[in-house]
This record gives C-alpha cells, structure tokens and sequence, in this order.
C-alpha cells in the first residue's frame, strides 16, 4: 500500500515535470510569434535581454546600499543607546 501510493507520487511528479517543459516550450512560441509579429531584429532582442540584466543588477545593488546604510545606522544607534545605559 505504501509502495504504490509512492510510485503514484513519482508519476505525478513525472507529469507535472513534463507540464513543465510544455509550458514553457508553448511560452517560448509565443515570444517568437510576437518578435516575428513585430518584426524585431536578433540585436533588438539581444540588446532588450541584456538592458533587462543590466538593470536587475543595478536595482539588485541599490538593494544592497540601502540594506547597508540601514544596518550602519541601526548599529550606530545601538552603540549610542549602550554607552548612554553605561554612563
């Protein structure tokens, strides 16, 4: 009982990875049918992808100095707020 009800598992598992793949080869069509509807060019899109990684990185950095700067002043604080309840 507890065998089959594991292979039912893995097969389910199977499946939903082969649902998987299908969407995103249907999700790949369709970006093609929309660059060929629109006609851009392979540099368009090259350049489009890249811009696109370009600014995730700098939003992804930004993120990072804001994060810094937030733990600066939270650590300043505390160091105020101990040498304050030690004097």
């Amino acid at each position: 009982m507890r065998n089959e009800e594991k292979i039912r598992k893995q097969k389910n598992f199977l499946l939903w990875n082969h649902h998987k793949i299908w969407l995103g080869l249907l999700g790949l069509v369709a970006i093609i049918v929309l660059i060929k509807a629109f006609g851009a060019s392979f540099s368009t899109i090259v350049g489009t992808y890249l811009g696109y990684r370009v600014l995730r990185l700098v939003m992804r950095l930004f993120g990072l100095l804001v994060s810094l700067v937030f733990t600066l002043v939270s650590i300043f604080i505390f160091m105020v707020i101990i040498s304050l309840i030690i004097i």
